[in-house]
């Protein structure tokens, strides 16, 4: 629409100076400038209808949309759950709210429930309950975590939540080689998304640690 009023504009503008051309040749001087200055009047409002055209098409400036803070965003999935209490999708979003939180023991609500509500749940599902599990419990596997990772790790045996669980865990124990070996099997892995330099990282200071 403002090429097209861009367009008719340039049109006018030149088919009035053309027409202007062939007039004042045969107009006398005080003609000539009578017509110059009805010419100046017609161009100036038709260049103030095409601005008033154009005006009205300029897109309405982009307002900023402030991001949602975590609490917001847990309320949401709350109200959700609320609406719809058998979502499993819902349920595990708002258990890696409540683990960035540190609140464990509700992160392991909603994993637990995740994995009751879906039909086919996945290794992903039981790694994050595992994880849950372990900082509930001061950061130990028990008996109930270690069966977790088992079935995650049998179900993807390159689970990094899983894996980086475990190594981490050998790492804190100063089971040194354990967590290289485990951290070197998420390397192995070769999936997208692994942070290889920050898992490097954790090799070379595990290995300064191997006398």
């Amino acid at each position: 629409m403002q090429g097209t009023a861009a367009i008719l504009s340039s049109l006018v503008l030149i088919t009035a100076s053309i027409l202007y051309a062939a007039l004042r040749k045969q107009l006398s001087n005080k003609a000539s400038l009578t017509l110059a200055s009805l010419m100046t009047v017609v161009v100036f409002t038709l260049a103030s209808g095409v601005w008033l055209v154009l005006k009205d098409e300029l897109p309405s400036p982009i307002l900023a949309v402030e991001p949602l803070t975590i609490e917001q965003v847990m309320e949401n999935k709350q109200q959700r759950l609320t609406d719809n209490p058998n979502n499993a999708k819902v349920w595990f979003e708002l258990g890696q709210l409540y683990m960035e939180q540190y609140e464990f023991d509700s992160a392991t609500t909603c994993f637990d429930y995740a994995i009751r509500l879906s039909k086919a749940p996945y290794a992903g599902q039981f790694a994050a309950l595992a994880t849950a599990q372990y900082y509930q419990h001061s950061q130990t596997i028990t008996s109930d975590v270690q069966r977790l990772l088992d079935i995650t790790l049998e179900m993807d045996p390159f689970n990094e939540t899983a894996l980086q669980l475990i190594a981490s865990d050998h790492f804190m124990s100063a089971r040194y080689k354990e967590a290289i070996t485990h951290w070197n099997m998420i390397l192995d892995s070769n999936r997208l998304g692994v942070d290889r330099a920050k898992i490097i990282n954790s090799i070379n200071q595990a290995k300064s640690f191997i006398q």
